[in-house]
């Protein structure tokens, strides 16, 4: 017969706890997953894929397929390369001054635009007509518990698509420069269409870290241009 708790001497559970503790640290400090603190500093890893585009155009082997989107005080910066970092782009939101650096290096042309809060709005008047929906839904994306909203557009000039965001991270007013500012969270799952290609971005990993202000710096070396000169930039990838 098995021996029951009871049956166990007070000296033998108290080594029984001893023996077990290291597990118990371990597994705790390991466990972001079941007791989330609200997380004011750190970096979101995402996976992207493209619905849109055809797996066997030349284009397709060479998009990102990785973000890196590194928040602090309320500030992220959210960074993507591809062609073995040959090509690199971040965008840098400062929500005090209300503006948004894109920064973009192809081999060794840097280049930066700046635009305000003003332009960002007339940027994103341009998009289809679009309505967000909250939707009484949750489910768990790397590990975060999320809600539900649904994005349609007029005259279904689109197909609707699902975001999923979480609360359990603080970020003030994440989503002030993306055509989402009507949702209040992190977004974990959502996506955006940004020169012709159909991103959709599904957070896998979040750490809790220190960040370096670096990731905030704007390059000396980056030279400034405005958003045709970007545009350009851009639109001769789609001509692959």
């Amino acid at each position: 017969m098995s021996p029951k708790f009871s049956d166990i001497p007070s000296y033998g559970m108290k080594h029984l706890y001893i023996s077990l503790l290291p597990l118990l640290l371990i597994f705790l400090s390991g466990c972001d997953t079941l007791f989330h603190e609200d997380i004011k500093e750190g970096y979101i890893e995402f996976e992207i894929t493209y619905p849109e585009t055809d797996a066997q155009s030349i284009i397709f082997n060479i998009l990102p397929t990785e973000m890196i989107l590194r928040f602090k005080d309320d500030r992220t910066a959210g960074s993507l390369s591809a062609a073995m970092g040959a090509f690199q782009t971040e965008m840098l939101a400062f929500p005090e001054t209300k503006t948004v650096y894109q920064l973009v290096k192809i081999m060794n042309d840097k280049h930066a635009l700046r635009v305000d809060s003003t332009e960002i709005e007339s940027l994103y008047a341009e998009l289809p007509e679009m309505k967000i929906h909250f939707v009484d839904s949750t489910k768990l994306v790397a590990g975060y518990k999320c809600k539900k909203a649904t994005v349609t557009f007029k005259d279904n000039i689109k197909e609707e698509f699902s975001i999923w965001y979480t609360d359990e991270i603080d970020i003030a007013n994440s989503n002030w420069c993306t055509p989402f500012h009507e949702i209040s969270g992190v977004l974990l799952e959502y996506q955006v269409r940004k020169y012709n290609y159909e991103l959709k971005l599904v957070a896998t990993n979040v750490v809790k870290e220190e960040i370096d202000e670096s990731y905030f710096d704007i390059p000396k070396d980056y030279v400034e241009i405005d958003q045709d000169g970007m545009d350009k930039i851009f639109e001769s990838f789609s001509d692959i």
